[in-house]
């Protein structure tokens, strides 16, 4: 019984957040995933049934679905302004006061310090992968919070791609505490492998003729041969060879998986993706097309929220280091001008951005990675990074 309520808490991620049906993105095993898990009561939607399988959930959020699942609703009510007062940190809502209280009390949640709890900030995979295997107990291998997510791949209960965000989604959350049950002998049957999903699991769309738009938010689009791209302006283009592509052109096979968290990027600025850009033009006799690669360019989001984790002047005391100002040291763009010239490179070698950052950590990092096609052919993604 005991075991079972654990598990209770720790649905905590999905219970009572606002959100239809399927999101139009999710992968089979999560729909699977999310419907066990809604008839069984423990996860659930809104009033019109959309389970809001791309969304995250905020601490905040958290420590309400906690007090509800683990306190008596009576005793919380009737000793509210005892556990309002054991709410310490100054960033938590008023209507949150309560349940971070309680939360905090009894030794279910923690802040970041300096009198911060971070209510509006997200779950991030690695705090879930955490719970999860708390959850399992008897895990026969070492793990901490920086190897968590790793763990939980070598479990079986995630693919590493549902844990690369810098939050994780109610849908591959929902994956993940299916499989944690079907690993504590619940009578549920899983495949070996989890099938592997997006960050936000927005599928690839195709337009009337059959042109494919290419993915914006961020998710993996893995060009093929015969592929006819939309481009911005109007204009269709067809890719003929990617074997360059398949290779990483010149790199010794294809790209390994995104980073996983080694500090919390929570923590740390979240710049908005950039919106999806293809642009068509013609040099000479050549036609190009450049595909701005969002996933890539989350690749080098991660690897630089990894650096600024392992870098003391940087990261102290488990949160990033700020100016006496207050204002962050690290500032972040996805975007970079064509007014600057950044330093470009392929194929992809994390150490690009590592070296450039431990050699001058506080400053403006601007990102972003392209793949160039010349005459329907692969030639290679281009990362750039710009400092100021």
């Amino acid at each position: 019984m005991k075991r079972i309520r654990t598990f209770l808490i720790l649905t905590l991620f999905l219970v009572s957040m606002t959100g239809s049906a399927f999101a139009a993105g999710a992968n089979t095993e999560q729909q699977t995933a999310a419907s066990y898990l809604r008839e069984a009561g423990i996860m659930v939607g809104n009033e019109t049934g959309d389970m809001m399988l791309d969304q995250g959930l905020t601490r905040a959020q958290m420590a309400a679905v906690l007090t509800r699942i683990v306190a008596n609703p009576d005793h919380v009510e009737a000793d509210s302004a005892y556990y309002r007062g054991q709410c310490k940190f100054t960033d938590v809502p008023d209507w949150a006061k309560v349940y971070v209280g309680y939360c905090a009390a009894n030794h279910l949640v923690a802040g970041y310090g300096n009198g911060l709890y971070g209510p509006s900030d997200p779950v991030t995979p690695a705090a879930a992968c955490t719970v999860m295997l708390r959850c399992l107990g008897d895990v026969d291998m070492e793990w901490t919070y920086s190897t968590a997510c790793q763990t939980a791949v070598e479990l079986g209960l995630s693919s590493a791609e549902a844990l690369t965000g810098a939050e994780i989604t109610r849908g591959n959350m929902a994956v993940l505490i299916y499989r944690t049950m079907a690993k504590m002998g619940y009578d549920i049957e899983v495949s070996e492998a989890p099938q592997s999903a997006t960050p936000a699991g927005q599928a690839i769309s195709r337009n009337d003729d059959g042109s494919i738009n290419v993915p914006s938010d961020g998710s993996r689009y893995v060009p093929q041969a015969g592929d006819v791209i939309r481009c911005d302006d109007g204009t269709n283009y067809t890719i003929t060879d990617v074997r360059r592509s398949d290779a990483n052109m010149f790199a010794s096979g294809p790209l390994p998986e995104l980073p996983e968290p080694t500090c919390d990027w929570s923590l740390l600025p979240q710049p908005e993706l950039p919106d999806a850009e293809v642009r068509h033009f013609t040099i000479g006799d050549s036609e190009y097309m450049f595909i701005r690669n969002l996933y890539e360019t989350r690749r080098m989001l991660y690897t630089l929220y990894n650096a600024i984790g392992d870098n003391p002047e940087t990261w102290q005391d488990g949160q990033p280091v700020k100016f006496p100002s207050g204002n962050d040291k690290v500032k972040i763009n996805l975007t970079i001008s064509a007014d600057v010239t950044p330093q470009s490179f392929w194929p992809w070698r994390s150490e690009q951005i590592t070296e450039l950052f431990n050699s001058c950590p506080p400053g403006t990092y601007s990102l972003e990675a392209w793949n160039v096609y010349k005459n329907g052919v692969f030639q290679y993604t281009e990362y750039s990074i710009y400092v100021s």
